[in-house]
């Protein structure tokens, strides 16, 4: 197997464009996507975006790091964010991939669901096997969902409710999601899960390396193996990112924003800010307003 290194990182499958990290769904047949590549998709992985796969009719076969696995009609694939993945088809299957960044569920994360936190938290690539009563709810999310992309009139109105049962749906049947990271000392989801419930109070990885019982070399080193990015560069990464949604989403001034994310200093907020988006906490909520 290929290390993470290698794997080639995308938006969406085979494009170049720079990558929508934030407030991004998407829905596709995996027709789609898969027929003009010749029903096969090479090992790769995504930066930002979750992922998940239902197959309706023909089959495929899931590569990740665990191996292979076949997947047929009614069972659903969960890919996370960075997960190494690849696919090969059946010619002619027919199916729908879902992709969506962490923060397009919407809500602040204590608002969240343990279903959806488990799927947001999850480190590997997971298949589930539903019950066919499940496993009709859960198709009819998404062929909701794709006639709504394909009209886009109420897409977030639409969207939202429905990815959010689908996950429900899933993982409130397996309420812990092992941890299949194969690298001695390192637990991908364990960090994740760290710099979810401390980012806004601890900013330097010296306290997560020593909650993880390693040094801070240690843990950059494997940060930057699995997600091209150092210890630190993705607790400000978590936090720019709650900025940006509290920006878009609520009516916090930007001086609250800056308190609430436990800058004492706006300025110095907003600089930091403008240095990672390239433009100001007001230009951006500007531009979102517009949008």
């Amino acid at each position: 197997m290929a290390s993470p290194a290698s794997i080639p990182r995308y938006h969406l499958y085979g494009e170049g464009d720079p990558a929508a990290d934030f407030d991004f769904f998407h829905i596709e047949t995996i027709r789609a996507r898969s027929q003009p590549l010749g029903w096969a998709l090479e090992p790769h992985s995504h930066a930002h975006l979750f992922q998940l796969l239902m197959i309706s009719d023909g089959a495929g076969r899931l590569v990740s790091d665990d191996g292979e696995r076949e997947i047929l009609p009614g069972m659903v694939a969960f890919n996370p964010a960075g997960a190494m993945h690849g696919w090969t088809f059946s010619p002619e299957t027919q199916g729908y991939v879902v992709s969506f960044t962490h923060d397009y569920l919407g809500g602040r994360g204590e608002d969240c669901s343990d279903a959806e936190k488990t799927a947001l938290h999850a480190a590997s690539n997971l298949v589930f096997q539903s019950e066919p009563d499940d496993v009709r709810r859960i198709v009819f999310c998404f062929e909701e969902m794709a006639r709504e992309f394909d009209s886009g009139l109420r897409r977030r109105d639409i969207f939202r409710p429905l990815l959010t049962l689908v996950l429900v749906q899933l993982f409130s049947h397996k309420p812990e999601v092992a941890d299949l990271d194969r690298t001695p000392g390192f637990s991908l989801f364990r960090f994740r899960s760290l710099v979810e419930e401390y980012y806004r109070k601890e900013r330097g990885p010296e306290f997560y390396a020593r909650e993880m019982g390693m040094t801070t070399q240690r843990l950059n080193r494997y940060c930057r193996l699995f997600t091209d990015r150092t210890a630190a560069q993705t607790i400000r990464d978590r936090l720019i990112l709650e900025a940006r949604r509290l920006l878009a989403f609520s009516d916090l001034g930007i001086t609250e924003i800056a308190y609430e994310l436990g800058y004492d200093d706006p300025a110095y907020f907003s600089r930091v800010f403008r240095k990672e988006v390239g433009e100001s906490p007001q230009e951006f909520r500007s531009s979102q307003d517009a949008g």
